[in-house]
């Protein structure tokens, strides 16, 4: 989970899925905290119908989807 002012976040990703790792590996990488699920290996699913992974939710309100999800914490969430 993150909390950033206030923001709980959820990124759903899949398997196979080169951008969910790239988007995965920059949460790690900038240590930004943020629930995890990967929907096909715990049966989990977004709170509204997705096309595409990974996605990103704050609590349920879709905030963005594949990379963009990376520009949402650099222009948006995480600015000194």
């Amino acid at each position: 989970m993150v909390y950033s002012t206030g923001k709980r976040y959820i990124l759903y990703v899949s398997n196979h899925c080169v951008q969910c790792d790239n988007v995965v590996d920059y949460l790690h990488r900038k240590s930004i905290e943020c629930l995890v699920i990967n929907v096909d290996n715990e049966g989990d699913t977004p709170p509204e119908k997705v096309f595409i992974y990974p996605v990103l939710f704050n609590h349920s309100k879709l905030i963005a989807y594949g990379l963009d999800i990376i520009e949402h914490f650099q222009f948006f969430d995480n600015r000194p």
